[in-house]
């Protein structure tokens, strides 16, 4: 039946016609009551002849209507309209599996069973409630535009073990179990066969029972094995096989005990068997996404958790439930009630927790995190106990970490210093130095940075920093307004200056080398804040990273089009690997020289987190620490003489050349003082040691440390 434009349905008004099909049409109406755009299909004309026929819809309905989860759409309302049905729905933006197969033909196997176990935890839920879906196939499978997954047209459900009468008026054949081309009562194992066919499909373009004719295409789902995904394709995990061939089992009995278990199961295959990604196996040409508008005002905000760091609490929150954990590392300031009130950003962080457990959190000092006095700005060591903290809350033994611009090279010294709990790190329009240098010529001068501090001192409060970092936003007074309210909420004027002066401390340049994990660096070639030649510098001197260069000026990832970074961030997390053992990471050793008493030397590097090796020498998390404890050392016995290095160094034995090269160093150091490496300076910022250059016969550069405690 066709409604007129404007036709008012209740409270809903028909605005115009999104499509139709073999159930009936789809509006796009006004809910009136609730200020939101829904979907309205109406089902095709089937008169009422008995009250039953009435009864039985408004039953179905209603058991539809009580399913709620994610991957379900979801249904507000049902009624009548001279005699015809019709069903209110949420409003969807994006497209149907079947698009997306008719655009690319095939998925990628390790994207195709992602999707499938996003499926099949929908089915779980439908399933729970006694509801099989019975007509499951890929114009019933919707692809948000921020990733996300719906199925759709619960219109043939029914309840579990319900006859479903002749097979050839229910369903679609291509896509029927067994015990639905018999007309057997069907169950949840009906569904699970028909998304193994769904997984088949998905992955080599073709279905596995279709023949040329009805009764042959029945023949082959009774009786007929399908053709095996390694004959089809090269580069199948034989594990894949298996789980699809279980699913296509015969005898209902025989599949996944359930779409929990089938969902599980599916999830484990990819971080087992994804080979590493690299820049040839992401598409250069590819379907794109339309332009995904999140509806802020019906968003529910992701809970807020805190996490113990020391004595200050970390505001966190975890969103999705992907197979693999990803810790979002927010450069400058955050806050993380307002990342959600940006359409933009709220957008660009969805889309990441559709294919990962996205954690984010609130750095020290800002945001929802425990304010702190500007004498106790948050060091790079203690960045990195802040994210130790949150994974540990949010129960990650292992993660991926995302950083953005300043959470870059927080993101790097994490991995190089955890490699056991990085499983790769992403860092998009990132930096190695803040401070420009004769062989860091990109970076601001301190004179550039002097007037940029004292513009925050009187312009906070306003956007500051907009031009730069999303120029193509900059004349938009909403987000204007939003970037604004973000900055000040995020941190106090003084705060802001004083962060932003630790940031410009940041050098990461002798870190890079000893990052094992694989590594995938985003740069904009017309950034206006960080210039893509820095991201080069970076990509080129960690050994695993893959360098993609995209166009756009904006610095914010969420800026822009997003999807150009997000796809290949999907595609890069999806591809690592749990079973990889680091071989090196980056430790920091104290050694002394002198007749200090073992006991004393113990103590002191206990007292500062640090772990005795030798007797003379100790491992530290980080320089600051390392350096601190010899500055307690000095001033209790001043005639040592210490020395503080940070190099590679092998986890599994303990050994490395950053030992040997620290023992060379204090051998070399003068009594009464602290000598430490220039790589263990550049990571210093914040702890506010007086360094100093020194000429010394060492092999590299090294500065003397004034001898003055400082409290932890």
């Amino acid at each position: 039946m066709t409604i007129d434009i404007g036709t008012v349905l209740g409270p809903y008004k028909v605005t115009h016609m999104i499509g139709s099909g073999g159930m009936g049409r789809v509006y796009k109406a006004r809910d009136t009551r609730l200020e939101r755009d829904v979907a309205i299909k109406v089902l095709k004309e089937v008169p009422y002849r008995a009250n039953d026929k009435h009864d039985q819809f408004q039953r179905e309905a209603k058991a539809i209507a009580a399913l709620s989860h994610p991957n379900i759409l979801s249904v507000f309302d049902i009624g009548d309209y001279f005699g015809c049905h019709y069903v209110v729905t949420e409003l969807l933006e994006g497209e149907t599996l079947r698009s997306r197969l008719e655009t690319v033909a095939r998925i990628p196997w390790h994207e195709a069973t992602k999707l499938c176990a996003l499926i099949a935890d929908g089915l779980a839920s439908a399933h729970a409630k006694g509801i099989v879906h019975c007509d499951l196939k890929p114009e019933n499978i919707f692809l948000l535009a921020d990733g996300r997954l719906k199925i759709l047209d619960f219109g043939l459900a029914r309840s579990s073990h319900e006859t479903v009468g002749h097979p050839h008026s229910q369903g679609t054949l291509d896509y029927m179990s067994p015990e639905q081309v018999q007309g057997e009562p069907v169950g949840p194992e009906s569904d699970l066969f028909t998304l193994g066919i769904v997984l088949y499909e998905m992955i080599t373009g073709t279905r596995p029972f279709q023949r040329a004719n009805p009764i042959k295409t029945i023949y082959a789902i009774l009786h007929q094995a399908p053709e095996a995904l390694t004959n089809l394709l090269e580069g199948i995990p034989t594990e894949l096989q298996e789980v699809v061939f279980h699913q296509l089992e015969k005898d209902p009995q025989h599949r996944f005990h359930s779409a929990s278990d089938c969902a599980e199961a599916l999830r484990n295959l990819v971080p087992r068997l994804h080979r590493p990604w690299n820049e040839s196996q992401h598409p250069r040409v590819a379907y794109r996404k339309p332009e995904f508008e999140l509806d802020l005002s019906f968003l529910e905000m992701p809970e807020v958790r805190y996490a113990q760091s020391g004595d200050v609490n970390i505001a966190y929150q975890v969103v999705g439930d992907g197979p693999i954990d990803l810790v979002f590392v927010m450069g400058w300031v955050s806050h993380l009630e307002y990342f959600w009130r940006d359409r933009h950003f709220a957008r660009f962080l969805y889309r990441l927790a559709g294919f990962s457990r996205l954690i984010v959190f609130d750095k020290r000092g800002t945001g929802l995190s425990d304010r702190v006095p500007l004498d106790r700005l948050p060091t790079m060591e203690q960045r990195m106990d802040d994210v130790r903290a949150v994974m540990e809350a949010a129960g990650s033994q292992r993660a991926a970490l995302c950083g953005v611009s300043e959470g870059g090279p927080l993101c790097a010294l994490f991995a190089a210093t955890y490699p056991e709990k990085t499983l790769g790190i992403v860092m998009v329009g990132t930096y190695a130095k803040r401070i420009w240098a004769p062989d860091y010529p990109w970076a601001p001068t301190a004179e550039q940075r002097a007037r940029f501090f004292e513009f925050m001192r009187k312009e906070w409060g306003g956007p500051v920093g907009i031009e730069d970092r999303a120029p193509s936003m900059a004349h938009d007074a909403e987000f204007r307004r939003w970037w604004a309210t973000y900055l000040r909420m995020g941190a106090s004027p003084n705060a802001a200056v004083a962060l932003t002066q630790m940031n410009a401390e940041i050098d990461v340049r002798h870190v890079l080398p000893n990052i094992s994990a694989p590594t995938l660096v985003i740069h904009r070639t017309g950034d206006m804040c960080l210039k893509v030649e820095e991201g080069r510098y970076v990509a080129e001197r960690i050994p695993q990273a893959t360098l993609l260069e995209l166009p756009g000026v904006d610095h914010l990832p969420f800026v822009g089009n997003q999807d150009e970074i997000l796809d290949p961030i999907e595609s890069f997390v999806g591809s690592l690997q749990f079973d990889t053992e680091p071989d090196l990471r980056i430790a920091t050793c104290l050694a002394i020289r002198g007749n200090l008493p073992q006991a004393l030397f113990a103590s002191n590097v206990m007292r500062f987190g640090g772990m005795s090796m030798d007797p003379n020498l100790a491992l530290f998390p980080g320089p600051g620490r390392a350096i601190q404890c010899a500055q307690e050392l000095i001033a209790t016995q001043s005639d040592i003489a210490c020395a503080v290095h940070c190099g590679a160094l092998n986890p599994q034995t303990g050994k490395g050349e950053v030992r040997d090269q620290t023992n060379r160093l204090v051998q070399l150091t003068p009594d009464g003082v602290i000598w430490a490496s220039q790589s263990a300076c550049d990571l210093v910022a914040g702890f506010g040691f007086e360094l100093s250059q020194v000429a010394s016969p060492f092999e590299i550069p090294v500065k003397l440390v004034k001898p003055q405690f400082r409290p932890i």
